[in-house]
This record gives structure tokens, sequence and C-alpha cells, in this order.
């Protein structure tokens, strides 16, 4: 796949298609329609996205910025499993921010001179003050000989799927909620970075998660599994918390993989949450936690492995 930070013409924009436009946090279902089309699938290698690296409304009113589901390394690495050909991730600022909608279109035009389709998903909006909305892209897409593709949104449980759903579902626990509406398992994408070596003196050595993915669900343990660089999998034992057994005071992401035993210091892993085992809590000595550890490891080994969507 390849990617960008900017709009500008190149000898890969005569390639692109299809070209679909948002913002796309969690990549969900909804989403997937979007970018990847409906009974009419788009090409995915003739298929770029437009997006951008922060969320807008960190730069428009920075007190409602949200919790990110996909922070951009995992938004693009979503991406690059789904063979999308063309990935632009622009910067949003306060310039971007006041762009009217006309010279944003003019952009596309000039970034993306055969395209045959543009894909946008329900009340999308663009350019200074949200002004430039569906009918204006419809407008300029007709001009132009280009089918603008606005699907109806995708449903869960008679609802609309929206990232804000998602993200509930998932800060409440409720994972399989979270799940569905995803089309996957609820994973975190992160490196793998040091830690203090607690686990290793207990005999139950983590990998220590650093990802930019922001909205987690509740402290506890969790069974789960870790997706490694070469794609293979190992289960997990995650522990999301504050290890208030030692006093810890910063939120952290903790994974056993019991079965295997190599170093993943600076890997990345998705590590994915599959079932929710017991609330995180302060022990007496390290020896009890050791224990819980154990029957904690016992019942991630016993627990089944959803089957891959």
């Amino acid at each position: 796949m390849n990617q960008a930070d900017s709009l500008t013409p190149s000898p890969i924009g005569t390639a692109i298609r299809h070209l679909s436009l948002g913002f796309f946090d969690g990549l969900h279902l909804g989403h997937q329609r979007v970018i990847l089309g409906g009974t009419t699938p788009h090409i995915p290698s003739a298929t770029a996205v437009l997006t951008f690296r922060e969320h807008p409304l960190s730069i428009l009113h920075p007190e409602r910025h949200p919790a990110l589901i996909t922070g951009l390394p995992h938004k693009l690495r979503l991406l690059e499993r789904w063979n999308i050909g063309f990935t632009i991730a622009l910067p949003f600022d306060s310039t971007r921010s006041q762009q009217d909608p006309a010279a944003f279109l003019a952009e596309l035009a000039a970034t993306f001179p055969t395209l045959r389709t543009v894909s946008v998903g329900p009340n999308w909006r663009f350019g200074k003050n949200r002004s430039g909305d569906v009918e204006m892209l419809s407008s300029w897409c007709s001009q132009r000989s280009i089918l603008l593709d606005n699907p109806d949104p995708v449903l869960y449980l008679e609802e609309r799927i929206s990232s804000s759903r998602i993200r509930v579902a998932i800060q409440s626990g409720k994972l399989s909620d979270a799940s569905a509406m995803l089309g996957r398992p609820f994973t975190i994408l992160g490196r793998v970075g040091d830690g203090e070596g607690r686990g290793q003196g207990l005999g139950y050595p983590t990998a220590n998660l650093v990802t930019e993915d922001e909205c987690l669900p509740p402290d506890g343990v969790y069974a789960g599994q870790a997706i490694l660089r070469d794609g293979s999998s190992q289960l997990a034992a995650i522990n999301l918390g504050t290890c208030p057994t030692f006093a810890g005071r910063h939120r952290k992401i903790e994974a056993h993989l019991p079965n295997f035993s190599q170093n993943l210091r600076g890997q990345e892993l998705d590590l994915e949450f599959h079932r929710f085992l017991r609330p995180e809590k302060k022990f007496a000595d390290a020896h009890a936690l050791t224990q819980q550890i154990q029957r904690d490891v016992a019942e991630v080994l016993s627990t089944p492995t959803p089957s891959p969507r």
C-alpha cells in the first residue's frame, strides 16, 4: 500500500479509480461498506482512502475530542490488510479547517484525474464550517461523470453503526457488541516497549504495549490473543490497569503469552480482547498475585478462540 500525507498530483493518482473520503475511526462495518463497496465491490488496488492524521475535533473543539478506536498506525495497518492501493493521511490543522469546500474539491480533481467513483458515508460534510455537503459533492461528481456512492447506514440491532456507538460499547465493557459492529474482534495495536520487569520476576513475563489507540475497555484481566508480526497468533492473558499491588499510578496494557518465550521488544502486536475474566485488584503481596495469575492463565488456556471473521 502506498501512503502520503499531502494532496499532490502523482503517477499513483492516475491509477486510482475509486476514492473514499472520511475520518474512518474504527474502520467498522459501515466504513467497510463505504471503502470496499456493496454488491459491486470496489477494486482494492485501484482504491484510495483520504483521511486525516488528527481527528478534526482535536483542532476545532479540543474539549470534545473523542478517544480514538484506531490511532493512525492501527488504521493504516487495517487498510493494508484490506489491500487498499493508496492512503493519504492529511494533517488537520487550522489552515485545513478554514479551507473553502470548492478549493478542497479542486485538490481532489488535480490529485486523482481518472476517478470513476467517490464514496462517502451518510451526512458527510467537509470544508470551512462544515459548509460542504453530499449535495455539493454530488454536483461536483456529476460535472465530471463520476459516480457518487453514498450508501445507507449499516445497522446493528436496528440502529446505525457509528464510531461513537462503538466507543460507548468498548468503554462500558460490551466487547461482543463492539466486535459485532467492527466486523472483527476488538483489537489494540501497539509496539512492545520496556516494562519494569515485575512479570518476569513473578514467572509470568509480559509484553508492555505502547499504543496510539485511545479507546480502551474497563480495567481488568482479559482472555485474548496476540497477533505477531509474521501473522501467527498466540493466546494471551491481558491486564489493563495500574498494577495496584505495586502502587502503580499509570494505566498500562500488558500481555502474558503462555506458550511463547521469544523477546518481542520493539515489535508491533495486535492484542485481541476475547473475554473479560475479572476486575483488577490489589493483592496482599506478590505471592498472592502470582497465585491469581496462575489461575488467570489456566482460564485463558481453556477459553475457546473466536472463529476468524
